[in-house]
């Protein structure tokens, strides 16, 4: 059993204290896992799919799921390489001497890491989610992809 509880408030935080009791109460080890910030949000997700979509659509990278590997790769590892020192860590340990075609196959669909890939988009912080909305718009816009009628200020 896996509870994420964000706290906002002080009744999330009262809540969150009596689920962490309960699970210690019922199971005696308990993991605990604290970070500052907000999580990326639905909005958020949802746009990364139509972006990858339309990138999909006016370049020759190929399809939605060619497009968010390319995207991850290129644009998340690199927001999570400046601002998160584990995954920095993890990153140059584990996948740095990779080719980088494998890399780029790590971040799809993958037998070690699931039907979401490498994790990196899902470790943003909603910060972290518009540093890469903005990533994707600047450089695919350069590309000739037009994202005008998917961004937002509530999206984004």
């Amino acid at each position: 059993m896996t509870d994420k509880i964000s706290v906002n408030s002080q009744s999330k935080l009262s809540e969150a204290i009596t689920a962490l009791n309960t699970m210690y109460r019922d199971q005696k080890f308990v993991v605990v896992s604290l970070r500052p910030g907000k999580d990326r949000t639905l909005d958020q997700n949802a746009l990364w799919f139509a972006m990858y979509k339309r990138i999909s659509e006016m370049t020759q990278i190929g399809d939605p799921a060619d497009a968010r590997r390319y995207c991850k790769l290129h644009f998340g590892v690199q927001i999570l390489l400046n601002e998160d020192s584990g995954f920095q860590a993890a990153w140059y340990r584990v996948m740095r001497h990779l080719p980088y075609e494998e890399k780029l196959a790590m971040m799809g669909e993958h037998k070690l890491f699931g039907p979401d890939g490498f994790p990196v988009t899902s470790l943003f912080n909603r910060a972290q989610g518009i540093q890469y909305t903005d990533r994707m718009a600047a450089y695919f816009t350069g590309q000739g992809v037009v994202f005008s009628d998917l961004l937002s200020e509530v999206a984004a």
